[in-house]
C-alpha cells in the first residue's frame, strides 16, 4: 500500500515535468522561429516551473527509495546544490530576456510575430491547465493538500496571459495599420522577465526556509509519536522524524521491540506500523522503519497480549 501511494505520486510528479520540458521546447523553438520575445519569455517561465517540479519529483523519487539516516547530509547537499544552480539560471534568464526586449523596444519594432505565436501561445495554456489537474487530481486521490499546487498554475498561466496579450497587441498594430503596437510583444517579455526573476528568487528563499520547514511541527510529531506506539509489539520508539517534500511527507523512525522475538517477527512489526501510519495519516506516503532490540538491562513495557508474553518467558 505504501509503494503503491509512492509510486503514484512518483508517477504525478513525473507526468508533469514532462510535459512542462516539452512546452518549454515548444515555446522556445516557435519563439525562435516568429521572433516573439514575449513567446521566448514564456519559454523560459515554463522551464523555471519544470526545474521546480523536477525537484519536487526527485525529493518523492528519493523518499520512495527509503535511503539510510547516513546518506541525509549527502542528499540534503546535493538538494542545495541543484537548487542554487537553478537559481542562479532563473536569475541570469530572467535578466536576459527583460534586457533583449528592452533593447528591441528601444532600436524599433518593425513587425508583429503573427498568428503561430499566439496559437502556441494558447496551446500552451491548455496544456498547462490540463497538467495542473491531472496532478491535482492525483494528490488529493493521495489525501494531499493542493494549495502549493494552485499557486504554481496560477503564476505560469498568469505569464501565458501576458505574452498573449503581448502577441495579439502586436497583432493588431498589423490588423489596424498601427505599428506602435509592435512594441506590445517585447513589452510583455519585458514584464514576463521579471516573473522568471522572481521564480529564481523564490527559490532562494525557499532553500533558505528549507531548515526551519523541513521538520514538520511537534504537535504532528507527537501524533505520529502516539500512533506507532499504539502498535502491537512497539516497546519503544527512538528517533522519529517526519519530513515534508513537496507536498509529500516521509517518516524515519527507530522501533524497539522484544529482545527476544525472531528477525521475521519484528520485520512483521515494522510492517504493522508502516501500514498503520499510511493508513491514518494520509499525508504520509512513505514509512521508513528500522528494528533494534530494546536494551535487555533495564525493564520494558510491551503491548503484546499476556498469552504471547507468557510463551516468550517460558
Amino acid at each position: 500500500m505504501t509503494v503503491l501511494r509512492s509510486r503514484k505520486a512518483e508517477h504525478g510528479a513525473r507526468v508533469s515535468a514532462l510535459g512542462l520540458l516539452g512546452l518549454t521546447i515548444v515555446k522556445g523553438t516557435a519563439g525562435w522561429l516568429t521572433g516573439s520575445k514575449a513567446l521566448i519569455a514564456d519559454a523560459c517561465h515554463s522551464a523555471a516551473d519544470f526545474a521546480s517540479v523536477t525537484t519536487s519529483y526527485l525529493s518523492v523519487k528519493k523518499a520512495g527509495c527509503g535511503s539510510r539516516e547516513s546518506s541525509r547530509a549527502e542528499r540534503m547537499a546535493t538538494d542545495t546544490i541543484a537548487c542554487v544552480i537553478l537559481s542562479a539560471l532563473l536569475l541570469v534568464a530572467g535578466l536576459e530576456i527583460g534586457l533583449s526586449s528592452i533593447k528591441k523596444m528601444v532600436g524599433g519594432v518593425d513587425e508583429s510575430p503573427g498568428w503561430v505565436a499566439a496559437a502556441v501561445i494558447v496551446f500552451g495554456i491548455a496544456v498547462r491547465e490540463a497538467l495542473v489537474r491531472y496532478r491535482r487530481s492525483q494528490v488529493s486521490k493521495l489525501g494531499i493538500r493542493t494549495d502549493a499546487l494552485r499557486t504554481e498554475s496560477r503564476s505560469d498561466i498568469f505569464a501565458s496571459l501576458t505574452a498573449l496579450v503581448g502577441t495579439v497587441g502586436a497583432m493588431a498594430g498589423d490588423m489596424f495599420e498601427m505599428p506602435v503596437l509592435y512594441v506590445l510583444d517585447p513589452a510583455a517579455g519585458v514584464v514576463i522577465g521579471v516573473f522568471v526573476i522572481r521564480s529564481g528568487c523564490l527559490l532562494v528563499l525557499n532553500l533558505a526556509r528549507s531548515a526551519d520547514h523541513e521538520a514538520l511541527n511537534e504537535v504532528d510529531v507527537q501524533a505520529l509519536l502516539e500512533a506507532v506506539q499504539r502498535v502491537d509489539g512497539v516497546v519503544a520508539v527512538d528517533g522519529l522524524t517526519a519530513k515534508e517534500h513537496g507536498h509529500y511527507v516521509v517518516v524515519d523512525m527507530i522501533i524497539r521491540v522484544n529482545p527476544r522475538i525472531s528477525v521475521s517477527e519484528g520485520h512483521d512489526i515494522a510492517l504493522r506500523v508502516r501500514r498503520h501510519l499510511t493508513k491514518r495519516f494520509l499525508h504520509v506516503t512513505e514509512a521508513n522503519v528500522h528494528v533494534q532490540p530494546y536494551d535487555p538491562g533495564y525493564p520494558y513495557k510491551s503491548n503484546h497480549q499476556d498469552e504471547e508474553m507468557t510463551s516468550l518467558l517460558q
